[in-house]
């Protein structure tokens, strides 16, 4: 039965190839967070199974000499979007320590793992230090997750979303200079001019088309449905430009690009950066895919128990060597500094270079050796430890944010006040979003917490996160105001986690157009008629014990946690509840 699927599968045309490597990608992307793992974990598998295992995918095949190019490109874009998350006003005070990692911290990581690799696996000098280089960068695509699941400070999360992005064009630099000192010989003179050659060049090419694309849209002379594509053409173009004045420069002006472009004022970039995450996605999907399936399993398997050792050098030494050193006089606490040495998984970046280096090598008609394979099992190794251990690390060194628990609540009318004071009393944080003067007046004068100003900026999200918003409830029925709020809380918490009451409900109604279509809290017309029969007739909010419910209640929450109690509207039961009740069943407990 298996030869028989593999026989089926040999012959897959390049469309078949890219229809298997983008569903299963989404598939597995789909998977990892609900099961509370970085995607790579399944990834690298899937590529594996695909590939070598099965034979369905043969990327050399089947995409030819298109492939490389193809990859390196996808790594711009990553980089790219990585890029557009980096604001000089959010890493604050610890500037000088992201510069440090990625100079000293760099160069003792390289030093290490390429004498290490050098020790291990009997290789020539200039290949280990190859290694080393590739073995330098961490990248944004492991490190993400990791953050999303260890929630540190922002202080250490800045450091290390910073680190991430921008040590990727400086370890393939290095690369790009040992490679070229592995096949030409060349003198540390030329090694130095590479290096500033291709960092310059890089950030030369991307800043300047950076600060042209900020002025373009700026002066309104790109239409506003062209934005994102002309973002992307503007990518690719300084991607292209960079790599032909200095091989590999493109990583560097893509980073280059997303970063001025991210922190300009000229121009609105935000509606930028969720188009290319959303993309980045889709590139990180096919790019893990494809290189899981270029693996040589018999190769791997040969240096696996060697590259642990390697792996373990990187953990306990190198990396916190690295962290000493460039965070020595740094205001980070003993905890924060702890925790940075506690993260530093390997991505994308060495995988994809790793792969066009040994292909180069062999075009040179020189043996490449296990450069794929040792780079490869570094990367599995790194992100299973990290990725089970960071969380755990975080909450141990109390450097993990709390838990989100908030719930914000569109709309301040005098019924929505006595349910977030509801909520309140029972624990649950709260915070009004209104653009009425008198609402947010009555809701001061109540001692609710209020957001008042432009909704369509950033400091929405900051005061979501500041305060650990987990679900957004919308009751207002003034579109404008919903829309808005979900608009910038949406895409934080996730679609799943945003409600309406139901009162009078109708997308319309709810003050959400059906583009944007949330939940209800009530599920049936039926329950949203007696739900605005009992608030127009005097209903009252009551938080109970889950054996107090009364047949006439309407359960609108379930208060979870004695510590940290949450609100979750999408459950009837539990410990503690909070209901509308009609006023014919009202107790002594009223508000």
């Amino acid at each position: 039965m298996a030869s028989s699927l593999i026989l089926a599968f040999e012959s897959l045309s390049v469309t078949s190839a890219v229809a298997v490597i983008v569903g299963v990608g989404m598939a597995c992307l789909w998977l990892a967070p609900r099961l509370k793992i970085p995607s790579i974990l399944l990834l690298l598998p899937a590529g594996v199974i695909a590939g070598p295992v099965l034979g369905i995918l043969n990327p050399d095949e089947q995409f030819g000499d298109v492939l490389f190019p193809l990859v390196s490109l996808g790594v711009g874009i990553l980089l790219f979007e990585g890029g557009l998350g980096l604001r000089f006003d959010k890493v604050g005070g610890v500037q000088s320590v992201v510069g440090r990692l990625v100079s000293i911290g760099a160069l003792i990581t390289w030093v290490i793992a390429g004498v290490t690799a050098w020790q291990l696996f009997e290789l020539r000098r200039a290949t280990a230090a190859l290694i080393g280089a590739l073995l330098v960068v961490s990248g944004p695509t492991v490190v993400q997750p990791l953050l999303r699941l260890a929630k540190p400070r922002p202080s250490v999360a800045e450091v290390l979303r910073w680190e991430g992005i921008v040590i990727d064009p400086i370890g393939a630099t290095l690369g790009v200079v040992t490679l070229d000192a592995l096949l030409e010989g060349a003198s540390p003179g030329r090694v130095a001019v590479s290096i500033a050659l291709t960092l310059g060049a890089g950030a030369i090419v991307g800043g300047g088309l950076g600060f042209a694309l900020a002025w373009a849209l700026g002066n309104h002379w790109v239409p506003d449905h062209l934005h994102n594509p002309v973002a992307l053409a503007t990518a690719i173009g300084a991607f292209a430009l960079a790599n032909t004045v200095a091989p590999e420069a493109g990583l560097m002006a893509t980073t280059a690009l997303g970063l001025v472009l991210a922190n300009q004022r000229r121009a609105p970039s935000r509606h930028i950066r969720e188009f290319e995450e959303e993309l980045s996605l889709l590139v990180l999907g096919g790019l893990f895919m494809i290189l899981g399936a270029r693996v040589d399993l018999d190769e791997m398997a040969e240096v696996f128990p060697r590259a642990v050792i390697l792996t373990l050098v990187l953990i306990l030494v190198a990396r916190p060597l690295a962290v000493a050193a460039s965070t020595f006089h740094s205001a980070l606490t003993i905890r924060e500094r702890a925790m940075l040495a506690f993260v530093a998984p390997r991505g994308i970046v060495a995988a994809a270079v790793s792969a066009v280096f040994a292909l180069e090598i062999e075009h040179k008609g020189q043996e490449p050796g296990p450069i794929v394979s040792i780079t490869f099992s570094v990367i599995v190794l790194t992100v299973v430890f990290y990725g089970f251990a960071a969380v755990p690390a975080a909450r141990f060194l109390k450097v993990a944010r709390p838990p989100q628990r908030a719930v914000a609540i569109v709309g301040a009318e005098p019924w929505h006040l006595r349910l977030a004071e509801q909520l309140q009393d029972g624990g649950v944080p709260i915070m009004l979003f209104t653009d009425q003067v008198r609402e947010r007046e009555r809701a001061q004068e109540r001692a609710l917490l209020v957001f008042w100003g432009e909704l369509q900026n950033e400091d929405v999200e900051e005061a979501a996160e500041a305060l650990g918003i987990r679900t957004v409830l919308v009751l207002t029925d003034r579109t404008e105001l919903a829309t808005a709020v979900v608009s910038s809380l949406g895409p934080l918490v996730g679609r799943a986690n945003v409600y309406s009451l139901g009162v009078g409900r109708g997308m319309e109604g709810a003050g959400v157009s059906s583009a944007m279509a949330i939940r209800g809290v009530f599920r049936t017309d039926e329950l949203d008629k007696k739900a605005t029969s009992a608030l127009q007739t005097g209903g009252t909010f009551h938080t109970i014990a889950g054996t107090e419910r009364r047949a006439d209640d309407l359960v609108i929450a379930a208060i979870e946690g004695d510590v940290a109690p949450t609100a979750s509207f999408d459950r009837t039961v539990g410990d503690r509840l909070l209901v509308l009740r009609p006023v014919k069943s009202e107790s002594s407990t009223s508000i």
